[in-house]
């Protein structure tokens, strides 16, 4: 008797399984998941151009599992499942669970920079390194003091916490290759933030655990911020404002990311806010052809200079450090640093006193560099 009663709640629940999702299936065409980010199938048509459709079955099949009944609770289930039993994320994500149950970002060219799986011959490192000598001397020539800084992806500052199926060919990455080149042979400012990330690290959370795997926390970016006002007011000849920790209002919030919706861990972490930022962001329309998404004005007139930056660069300041550099400067130009081959015709209608150069690990733009290259020495000729 008992098993026969357990034989028909098997079977009752098996038949619950195909009609209630069946039965709760989503009638309509297309739409879109935010839970995927993507747009769902529309359904197919049985004919097209006056023909049958010879595709029909294939795409109602991708239809129908983009309509079904408690579809995204299914797929919440399952990568929680994923997640908690097995700690990994969906397949077909670029986000990864390092050994200490961390969340990483990593895509293709990631994991060979990681891996250390993309070096440059030393010919290849030689061209990129004088690419940003030809530009340091452009500027010189000009009487404008020119830094490259560069920021890293958080497998470089924490490489104990990314996933353990790669594993890494040699100490050096393409980007020491670049760095140490210029250090060791040329006389271009480099500010490189690798040191003072990894002597923070053991006392602060300078990449977020489960927050945003790819760019800094805003401590990280504090420390990173001190480094590059350290350096600027050792070379410049110049006393820069630089901001205090009493110069921020910080609080401590949960900056834990949320994947695909379901897959949440708190994560809590400090949130820096200039208590009396004296930077005032203008019209970019002064940019002329620069003023497009992501460029910024901003001028100051209690910095206590008149000095003018500009900024070649990405979201590692653009979204991290744009304010805080702009309450040293009388005026700061942010620019993708995309647009770094427009440099001369930039400087045509902004005159800067300083200009920097940011890229992070993992945007290699050593072609753009050449490019630069070639185009200012064809200007000094």
């Amino acid at each position: 008797m008992v098993k026969k009663t357990y034989n028909i709640l098997f079977v009752a629940l098996f038949l619950a399984a195909l009609v209630i999702p069946l039965a709760l299936t989503r009638w309509e065409s297309g739409g879109v998941s935010q839970d995927e980010n993507r747009t769902l199938a529309q359904f197919p048509a049985l004919t097209q151009e006056g023909k049958w459709n010879s595709q029909f079955t294939a795409q109602f099949e991708t239809w129908f599992m983009d309509h079904l009944g408690l579809r995204q609770e299914l797929i919440a289930a399952n990568a929680t499942l994923q997640y908690r039993v097995f700690d990994r994320l969906l397949s077909n994500s670029n986000y990864h669970i390092g050994p200490q149950g961390d969340l990483n970002y990593a895509d293709e060219a990631m994991f060979k920079d990681y891996a250390h799986a993309n070096l440059r011959t030393d010919y290849w490192v030689g061209l990129i390194g004088e690419s940003y000598v030809t530009t340091s001397d452009y500027l010189a020539e000009k009487g404008i003091p020119f830094y490259y800084i560069q920021c890293y992806d958080k497998h470089t500052i924490y490489p104990e916490q990314f996933t353990t199926a790669v594993k890494q060919l040699g100490p050096i990455s393409k980007t020491d290759q670049v760095i140490t080149y210029l250090k060791e042979n040329t006389q271009v400012q480099v500010i490189d933030l690798k040191p003072a990330l990894l002597a923070a690290k053991d006392q602060y959370e300078v990449y977020s655990n489960w927050g945003d795997p790819t760019h800094w926390s805003e401590r990280g970016a504090y420390v990173g911020y001190l480094h590059i006002m350290e350096q600027l007011n050792a070379t410049l000849g110049t006393e820069l404002k630089v901001l205090a920790e009493q110069d921020y209002i910080i609080t401590v919030e949960d900056g834990g990311k949320t994947i695909n919706n379901v897959l949440h861990e708190e994560d809590m972490l400090e949130v820096f806010t200039i208590r009396d930022p004296q930077a005032v962001v203008q019209d970019n329309a002064v940019m002329g052809a620069w003023q497009d998404r992501d460029h910024t004005v901003l001028k100051n007139p209690n910095a206590g200079n008149d000095l003018k930056l500009l900024l070649l660069c990405d979201s590692y300041f653009n979204s991290y450090l744009l304010d805080d550099l702009a309450e040293s400067f009388s005026e700061v130009w942010l620019i993708w640093a995309d647009h770094m081959i427009d440099l001369p015709e930039i400087l045509d209608i902004y005159d800067a006193d300083v200009v920097i150069l940011e890229n992070a690990e993992r945007v290699d733009r050593s072609g753009q560099m050449r490019n630069l290259a070639e185009k200012l020495r064809s200007l000094s000729n």
